[in-house]
């Protein structure tokens, strides 16, 4: 597995600077987060450059590869003008990704909520917020079939496929190579779920329910909530958390995954310690 990261994680005044510095941390690879994406974390910013072709060239001087695109846009918003809008950018990224010979775009399930796309909504869980998301990957797979692409679908446990059993019957229901899942996770723990016996068999629950279906993982952590009465975990970098990543690393290797493992939910700071938390993980299961 080559070790790759969120590209809004690395700071720098232009896209040659940012590509730099993502080699010198010892990246192989980026997952490429567009302008305009905000996930929400504290550390999200505008691009100072949104074309992907100047990015493209930027990763490619460096030698860091680009395999895929992380188009996180509320594809289920509840606001219709804003919904139309996050369709057409990505159905745009789809038509562009072609600059970095990515071939992966992956997204979550999308939230109904009014107060925030990460939040969880009791209209999330109901029959007719899956009939939403059909809907919505009704109109957006032909586009990835036209570019030859693959969307990728992320359960997260306050989104409409709010678990990996979830996903992956959705996008087995498609039956398409250009509808797939992507691993993480982390995304699959309630604020209850957090003791070791339970977090090591929701992983293999979880891996069980997306066997053959991912074509991406991410490597991120969960720990308990920051605040009382939070509705979910908190999701902090690789090391920070509970995750058995031991276990994760094995059940990643044992479906035969030789893809990125992409770094996430960390600023710049943090990554020197990622990487080598990351990379022991990986050195200890091939031992």
């Amino acid at each position: 597995m080559q070790l790759a990261v969120f590209s809004n994680v690395i700071e720098g005044s232009g896209p040659a600077e940012v590509a730099a510095k993502t080699r010198d941390y010892g990246f192989d690879a980026v997952q490429f987060i567009p302008r305009g994406i905000s996930i929400g974390f504290g550390f999200d910013r505008d691009d100072p450059e949104s074309s992907f072709e100047v990015w493209a060239r930027a990763y490619a001087d460096a030698g860091v590869q680009v395999p895929a695109i992380g188009a996180y846009l509320n594809l289920l918003h509840h606001d219709p003008d804003v919904r139309r809008e996050n369709m057409s950018k990505f159905k745009a990224f789809m038509a562009e990704m072609g600059h970095f010979g990515a071939k992966l775009i992956s997204t979550e399930t999308g939230s109904l909520s009014a107060t925030s796309d990460w939040d969880p909504d009791p209209a999330n869980f109901k029959p007719e917020a899956l009939d939403e998301l059909r809907r919505v990957t009704d109109e957006i797979l032909p586009v990835a079939e036209a570019n030859d692409v693959v969307i990728l679908y992320e359960p997260y446990v306050v989104h409409v496929c709010y678990t990996p059993e979830m996903g992956a019957e959705f996008v087995r229901s498609y039956d398409s190579p250009h509808l797939q899942m992507l691993m993480d996770p982390t995304n699959w723990f309630g604020v209850d779920d957090l003791d070791p016996d339970t977090v090591t068999a929701t992983l293999r629950r979880g891996f069980a329910a997306e066997h053959g279906l991912f074509r991406l993982a991410h490597a991120k952590d969960v720990a308990p909530a920051r605040e009382p009465g939070a509705l979910k975990p908190a999701l902090p970098g690789p090391g920070q958390g509970v995750l058995n990543y031991p276990e994760y690393i094995k059940l990643l290797r044992a479906e035969g995954y030789d893809g990125p493992l992409v770094i996430e939910h960390l600023t710049e700071p943090e990554v020197p310690d990622a990487v080598g938390f990351v990379r022991r993980q990986l050195d200890a299961d091939a031992a």
